[in-house]
């Protein structure tokens, strides 16, 4: 729950009296809980991935995302509530949500397996950091104003030098969000397959890629500029010259629920035709 969404406290007490009144028994994150009076459902993450069967998520997709972190690669799917403005991680609107609850109840979803990547910067040889991303990740000028060079490898082959603001690489789950807005393809998120996005290059021959998803990716870090990489908007790391950045298919997976009805087509045809794509 974003709990800094004042909007979002009416929702969530909504939820829990339809629980209740079902005999349905859950429990709420621990910092949501104090903020709700409910302190007698509190729990804590490694609680939570002990005794839940599904977690719902209230809030937008950045909510989400931090969410989502928690429940990498275990069986927990995930439900999203949108109570941002896009929401293609939090699918369903809030007058959607007593169908959503009954059929959550009645065991009537389907849950969907995403892909994500493994994110590595080594620095002379030693690696400095390493993440997981469910959406993308973005290697970027920071504050400054000068464009960045970098270098693309994929299978350790170069594929182009680049004088941009930036880069985005990014699963199809994530292909809706910061790479689309850089000119990026749509992706089905069914579909196993890495997306390249520059953030306005420095050329007019240089477009988005798609590549599979059994391939690995290496960007190198030109230029004397320091640079700085984020994962999924939570994960930074100052960036040097010389740094290498290894990105690869994780063998983690996340799982989200997907009411029968829903489709990424629906949903898509929807934000589009609210303007929101």
């Amino acid at each position: 729950m974003n709990t800094l969404k004042e909007e979002a406290y009416p929702v969530v007490n909504n939820v829990i009296t339809f629980l209740e009144k079902n005999e349905a028994a859950y429990l709420i994150e621990e910092n949501a809980a104090l903020l709700l009076g409910r302190e007698d459902k509190r729990a804590d993450y490694k609680l939570l991935k002990e005794k839940v069967d599904l977690v719902i998520v209230f809030g937008g997709d950045g909510t989400f995302l931090h969410a989502s972190h928690h429940f990498f690669n275990t069986d927990i799917p995930l439900l999203g509530i949108n109570i941002g403005h896009l929401g293609f991680l939090t699918e369903i609107e809030t007058d959607e949500l007593t169908a959503a609850l009954s059929n959550l109840l009645k065991g009537n979803y389907k849950i969907e397996k995403r892909m994500m990547l493994n994110v590595s910067v080594f620095r002379s040889a030693k690696e400095i950091f390493n993440t997981t991303a469910l959406n993308d990740l973005v290697i970027h000028r920071g504050g400054k104003l000068k464009m960045i060079s970098l270098e693309l490898y994929i299978n350790n082959e170069i594929v182009h030098s680049y004088r941009a603001d930036g880069l985005i690489i990014t699963t199809p789950t994530g292909s809706t969000a910061y790479s689309l807005s850089a000119g990026g393809p749509i992706v089905n998120p069914q579909v196993r397959a890495i997306i390249v996005t520059p953030i306005c290059p420095h050329t007019l021959f240089m477009r988005p890629m798609v590549i599979s998803d059994r391939e690995s990716l290496k960007v190198k870090v030109e230029g004397e500029e320091s640079m700085r990489l984020t994962a999924d908007g939570r994960a930074n790391c100052l960036l040097e010259p010389e740094d290498e950045i290894c990105l690869s298919a994780s063998e983690k997976e996340l799982s989200i629920i997907r009411m029968p009805e829903k489709t990424f087509y629906t949903i898509l045809h929807k934000k589009m035709k609210l303007g929101l794509v």
